[in-house]
Parts: C-alpha cells; structure tokens; sequence
C-alpha cells in the first residue's frame, strides 16, 4: 500500500512549528517553521510564511521564508516564492515567479 500523505486543508491555518516523518500537503496556511523528512507539496492554496527544511518540495502554491532539502526543490509554473534555496536539485518550471538565490550543495568538476 503506497503512503497516503496527511493534508492541512484550505481552512486550516497553523502558527507554530511543524515537524514530522511523513508525506505532507498543505492546502492551507502555515508560519512558523516546517521540519519534515519526506516529501512537502504545497498546492496552489497553500499560503507559507516558513523556513521550511524537508526532504524533497514541490510547490504550486506561495512560500516566503528560507527552503532546505535533501534532494529536490520544483517550483511549478503557479509558484510564487520569496526564498533562498538550498537543495542538490532545483526545478523551476516557465512562469513560475521566484526571489531569492539558489546554493546547490554538489560536486563540480575539477577545474571549474
């Protein structure tokens, strides 16, 4: 059985820390702070005001606030995102709207 993720709905509002080992969508509003070692998707409602440190994130929604993860950032085409991003990989799908830097922590070759 595949995991199915836990879901903050759009009328749900959260002031504080989140943190967690499971998958996450946010329909909602967080600020604060998010901590979770799986997969966050934030969907096109979703309103976050957070630094948000993760395993692997996909937004379609709107974020202000610093992002790190472990593997994967995709900002998809109806992202809205005021960070700066830490991640090995970063997607930026055309027309999403982004601000910040982007520091992609990986292994150049030498010479560069």
């Amino acid at each position: 059985m595949a995991d199915v993720p836990c879901v903050i709905g759009r009328g749900i509002t959260i002031k504080g820390n989140l943190s967690g080992a499971e998958q996450l969508v946010i329909e909602g509003a967080v600020e604060g702070h998010i901590s979770l070692k799986n997969h966050l998707t934030i969907k096109e409602t979703g309103r976050i005001t957070a630094d948000i440190t993760t395993h692997s994130l996909l937004v379609h929604g709107q974020v202000s606030g610093n992002i790190e993860a472990d593997d994967l950032v995709s900002l998809s085409s109806e992202a809205c995102v005021v960070a700066d991003i830490k991640a090995p990989r970063v997607v930026l799908e055309d027309g999403a709207r982004f601000k910040g830097r982007i520091e992609m922590d990986v292994e150049l070759p030498p010479g560069i």
